[in-house]
C-alpha cells in the first residue's frame, strides 16, 4: 500500500479546534486515491464539532433524524486504512466521530477514543432511605445545577435534565442487584418518579420522593449512579452500505450512543475492539448504549478478542427489522412505515433483496418476492416488488428483508458488568465460542418481535461452545435465565420461530437453578456442559430448563 503520513496533510496531534476542517479537506483528496495507508503521528488529537463536515442522518437505534457534525467523513473509499499508531482521539460533544459510507476494503486500527466531557455523568450514594437519597456529584468533573426542580447537567455543547439513572455496585462495579432503571419524569420523559430535588451542599443533591414512591430495595450507600441526561445521539463508528470492513486494536472509552453501528454492510470484522473504561479516569460507564450493533447486514460478521464492559446496553446486537405495511397502493406497491421511532428514516432493503410478508402476531411468511426498487420518502418508504402481492393482506401486515441477515462468529470475547444483556442474535446463523459472560441480564437473548423495537428475524442455527457464564441474569427485567429464547409470537402452541440452539461444553456458574428459558424453538441440543453452584446473589424463582412450545 502507498503510505501517506498525516503530517503531510496537516493532520497533527494537539488541541486544535480547526483539525476537523483539515480532516474534511484531507479526505476530499484521499477519496481520489486507492490502496493507501494513512499513518498518523502518535499523540493526542482533539476533534471539535464546530468546523466539521455536516450531514443529515437517520441512524438506526439512535435519537431522531437530524443534522450531525462529522469528524472523519469517509465516503466511497477503496483499499484504504488509517493507522493511529497508538494515538488517543478526544472528541468534544456533539460530534459523530466516524462516518463510513459506500466504502470497500477499509481498515481502521491502533487508536483509542474518548470524550473530553462525557455525555453522561456519575455520582455516589452517600445517604439513603426508602424515600430519600443523597448523591455526591463532583462539580468539577460534572457541571450541574438545579432549576425548576430539575437537575440539569452542562457539557461543552449541551444542557439536559437528568431523566434516568443506573445504579452500579460499589464493590463489583456492575449493575446493583435489586435495582433496575430508575426513571425521573421530565418535560420529554413522561414516566418515572417525581422527586423533590434540592441542593444539599456544593457537591451533593437530595432526592425526596412522595408517599407512593420509593427507591429500589437493592440500593446501597457507596454504590455509584450513572446519571443519564444526554440523548442517544451519535455512535463512535457509523458505517453504512460498505463491504469488507475491519477494525483492529481500538479502544472506545465513551460514546454518545453505540460504540459501533453498521447498517446494510457486508463482511465486517472487529478484532481487539474494546469498549471499556479508561484506566486514567475509571468512570463507572462507557458507551451510552450497545457496544456493537449490526442492522440489516449480510455476509460474515466476526468479532474476536473484544472486551465489552460497563456500557449502558447490550454487548452485541445483530438484527434486521420488520417494517409495518401502512398502505397498499398498487398490485405490487406498498408504503412501509417504521415500527419504532428510532428506526425512522432508515432504509431496510436494496433492489434485488428478497422480502417476505407476514402477520405481526405470528411472523409466519405468507408471501415472498423481490424488491424491484425501494425509496425512502419523508414519512414512509415506497417499495415496488417483482410480482403481485397477495390478494388479502394479514390484519397487521409487516415486511421482512430475508437477504440482509449475516452469519456471525464471536470468539474469545468478554462481556462484563454492563447494563442488560450479552449477545442478541436474531440472524441467520451464529457461532459463539470461548467467550466470557458476566452480565446482569441474560448472557444470550434470542427474541424477534414486531411490537416494540421490531427487530427480526428467525435463527436457523446458533451454537454456543466452550463459553463461561458467570452469575448471569440477576436482574430479572433483562432476561429470565442466562440463556433466554423469547420471541414475541402467537400460535396457540403450534409452530416454531427459531430453529436450532446448541449448548456444547460450556461452563455455567449459577447462584440458582436457572440455565435455559426457551419458547417456540424447534430443536435444542445440550451436551457436555458443566454446572457450578455459587452464592453470588439471592436465588430467584425458575426451573433449570424452562422450555415450552
Amino acid at each position: 500500500m502507498k503510505r501517506i503520513y498525516g503530517t503531510e496533510l496537516g493532520i497533527s496531534p494537539g488541541d486544535n479546534p480547526f483539525l476537523v476542517r483539515t480532516l474534511k479537506e484531507a479526505f476530499s483528496k484521499l477519496r481520489r486515491e486507492q490502496n493507501v495507508s494513512l499513518l498518523l503521528e502518535p499523540g493526542e488529537y482533539h476533534f471539535y464539532p464546530q468546523y466539521g463536515a455536516r450531514g443529515n442522518f437517520c441512524i438506526s437505534n439512535h435519537h431522531k433524524c437530524a443534522e450531525r457534525k462529522v469528524a472523519f467523513w469517509m465516503e466511497k473509499m477503496e483499499d484504504f486504512e488509517i493507522d493511529g499508531a497508538g494515538s488517543r482521539f478526544i472528541f468534544h460533544t456533539d460530534i459523530l466521530p466516524f462516518y463510513i459510507v459506500g466504502c470497500k476494503r477499509v481498515c481502521l486500527k491502533n487508536f483509542s477514543v474518548d470524550y473530553h466531557v462525557p455525555a453522561y455523568s456519575e455520582g455516589e450514594i452517600i445517604s439513603l432511605s426508602p424515600k430519600k437519597m443523597v448523591v455526591k456529584i463532583n462539580p468539577e468533573k460534572y457541571k450541574w445545577k438545579i432549576m425548576d426542580n430539575y437537575l440539569y447537567f452542562f457539557g461543552e455543547n449541551f444542557c439536559h435534565p437528568l431523566h434516568l439513572c443506573m445504579e452500579m455496585d460499589g464493590v463489583s462495579g456492575g449493575p446493583a442487584c435489586g435495582t433496575d432503571d430508575l426513571y425521573f419524569c421530565t418535560h420529554e420523559q413522561k414516566v418515572g418518579l417525581h422527586p423533590i430535588i434540592e441542593k444539599a451542599d456544593f457537591d451533593k443533591v437530595c432526592f425526596t420522593l412522595n408517599d407512593k414512591e420509593h427507591f429500589f430495595p437493592g440500593s446501597r450507600v457507596g454504590n455509584k449512579l450513572v446519571l443519564r441526561h444526554h440523548p442517544r445521539s451519535n455512535p463512535v463508528f457509523y458505517v453504512s452500505d460498505s463491504y469488507d470492513l475491519e477494525l483492529k486494536n481500538i479502544a472506545v472509552h465513551h460514546a454518545e450512543g453505540m460504540g459501533f453501528l453498521a447498517e446494510r454492510c457486508r463482511n465486517v470484522s472487529l478484532y481487539q475492539f474494546d469498549v471499556l473504561p479508561d484506566e486514567k479516569n475509571l468512570r463507572c460507564f462507557t458507551a451510552s448504549a450497545d457496544a456493537a450493533h449490526f442492522v440489516s447486514c449480510a455476509g460474515k460478521v466476526k468479532l474476536e478478542g473484544c472486551r465489552f464492559e460497563k456500557q449502558m446496553d447490550d454487548g452485541v446486537n445483530v438484527h434486521g427489522f420488520y417494517s409495518p405495511i401502512e398502505k397498499q397502493i398498487d398490485s405490487n406497491k406498498v408504503l412501509l412505515g417504521w415500527g419504532h421511532p428510532e428506526q425512522r428514516g432508515v432504509k431496510m432493503a436494496r433492489a434485488g433483496d428478497e422480502a417476505a410478508i407476514m402477520d405481526a402476531g405470528n411472523l409466519i411468511p405468507i408471501w415472498k418476492g423481490y424488491f424491484e426498487s425501494i425509496s425512502v420518502q419523508e414519512n414512509a418508504v415506497l417499495a415496488v416488488f417483482d410480482r403481485q402481492l397477495p390478494e388479502n393482506l394479514p390484519e397487521n401486515p409487516v415486511l421482512e428483508n430475508l437477504t440482509l441477515s449475516p452469519d456471525v462468529v464471536i470468539r474469545k470475547c468478554e462481556f462484563r458488568k454492563n447494563r442488560a444483556r450479552g449477545v442478541l442474535l436474531t440472524c441467520r446463523n451464529a457461532l459463539v465460542e470461548d467467550c466470557v459472560f458476566e452480565t446482569a441480564g441474560a448472557a444470550v437473548f434470542l427474541e424477534g418481535e414486531a411490537c416494540s423495537w421490531y427487530e427480526s428475524g428467525a435463527v436457523s442455527s446458533i451454537v454456543f461452545k466452550e463459553n463461561r457464564f458467570l452469575n448471569c441474569a440477576y436482574i430479572p427485567a433483562w432476561g429470565e435465565a442466562p440463556v433466554t429464547v423469547c420471541p414475541k409470537v402467537e400460535g396457540n402452541g403450534k409452530g416454531h420461530y427459531h430453529k436450532n440452539l446448541e449448548l456444547i461444553k460450556n461452563e455455567f456458574y449459577c447462584f440458582d437453578e436457572r440455565i435455559l428459558y426457551a419458547r417456540r424453538i424447534g430443536h435444542i441440543l445440550i451436551k457436555d456442559n458443566k454446572y457450578n453452584q455459587t452464592l453470588a446473589y439471592p436465588e430467584q424463582k425458575g426451573r433449570k430448563y424452562d422450555i415450552e412450545n
